[in-house]
């Protein structure tokens, strides 16, 4: 099999989506023949990292998980596209997938050192075709995820959050000015990431330093009453009402009648779990982009309190479901191609 290494590995983040992205990303590239013998951390400076530097100039090709970290020429970005200038002296193969890209100036200087560039959306591929930068579009690798489903009755609705603290704070305060009968709950995203072992056991006490972290804010949000208007508070707000298991995340959200949310991986998640769904714009324009992309750019709302307003009455038109439903088998489809061009790219450039 090809050897490859992942760089913005995010499962190391509190955070279902992640979680499931690279999870996909291992599943997807191992279909294609390509082996991920090393896994980077997200916000991991690969140039100071010895050991690393050593795999990068053994590897058959780079893999870039760009996610929610390609905007605003963002320190952890600017450092991706400095792997990919490195990898580009080094004539490895290196490649940015699942990204968005938005408000770049820097980081579009190093946009030609990538071997090919995947983005998210179309709006992201639009900004990169303004500096003369090609790039394809694959939408979310969560969207390739086929979950089992339980089949537990659809009942009330799911509130969940942002990641501006100020639509954060919007969510309590539509919460608190609920009438006490509405069945309505706040459900997190977030998840304490696993130990690493095995092949990334290098990263063991780094990951241990999270997890333990996470845990730590975990138990102590059971404790106390919180307070939603200190950026504190909100972080523990969200992990009281956190569920650890991704499988029971899911579930969760296959069991409510609709979800209102901030965040792009809840929009992705209710995709898969055909959940009907009213969803915030977010610090870019992935959700916009995503859901025109998916034929329901409907589902877009100013507020939580018009969100709640519209669900769960607004379930999915036949039209919804179709493009759904073509949108998800489209975008496995996608998926199963780039990584098919990936191995295809790394088997040429080993053959030299």
């Amino acid at each position: 099999m090809l050897q490859a290494i992942l760089f913005n590995d995010t499962s190391y983040d509190d955070h279902h989506g992640c979680q499931l992205v690279v999870r996909q990303i291992r599943a997807l590239a191992a279909e294609a023949g390509i082996h991920i013998v090393a896994a980077s951390p997200v916000r991991h400076d690969w140039s100071q990292d010895r050991s690393l530097l050593e795999r990068i100039a053994n590897a058959d090709v780079c893999i870039v998980n760009g996610e929610g970290t390609m905007h605003d020429d963002a320190p952890a970005a600017l450092m991706l596209g400095r792997l990919a200038r490195h990898c580009s002296k080094l004539g490895i193969p290196c490649v940015l997938i699942n990204s968005v890209w938005q408000n770049n100036q820097q980081l579009t200087e190093f946009a030609g050192d990538f071997s090919q560039i995947y983005v998210r959306d179309h709006l992201s591929r639009a900004e990169l075709d303004q500096s003369g930068v090609a790039a394809e579009v694959v939408p979310d690798l969560t969207l390739t995820f086929r979950p089992e489903i339980a089949g537990t009755p659809r009942h009330g609705l799911i509130i969940n959050g942002s990641v501006m603290k100020p639509v954060q704070q919007q969510l309590w305060q539509t919460l608190n000015q609920l009438p006490g009968d509405k069945d309505i709950r706040y459900l997190s995203i977030r998840t304490v990431p696993p130990l690493r072992l095995g092949n990334e056991r290098r990263y063991f006490f780094k990951s241990l330093k999270a997890n333990s972290k996470m845990w730590r804010h975990k138990l102590s949000s059971r404790l106390g009453r919180l307070d939603a208007s200190t950026s504190k508070g909100l972080g523990r707000l969200r992990w009281r009402y956190s569920v650890q298991s991704t499988a029971e995340f899911l579930n969760t959200i296959s069991a409510a009648e609709g979800v209102v949310t901030g965040r792009f991986h809840m929009v992705t998640l209710c995709m898969i779990t055909g959940t009907p769904f009213m969803a915030l714009g977010s610090n870019t324009h992935k959700i916009e982009g995503l859901l025109t992309q998916a034929g329901l750019s409907g589902r877009l709302c100013d507020s939580y309190a018009e969100g709640i307003s519209r669900l769960p009455s607004l379930l999915y038109s036949e039209t919804e479901r179709a493009n759904l439903e073509a949108f998800l088998a489209g975008s496995l489809a996608a998926s199963r191609r780039m990584f098919a061009a990936i191995a295809g790219l790394a088997g040429e450039v080993q053959k030299q």
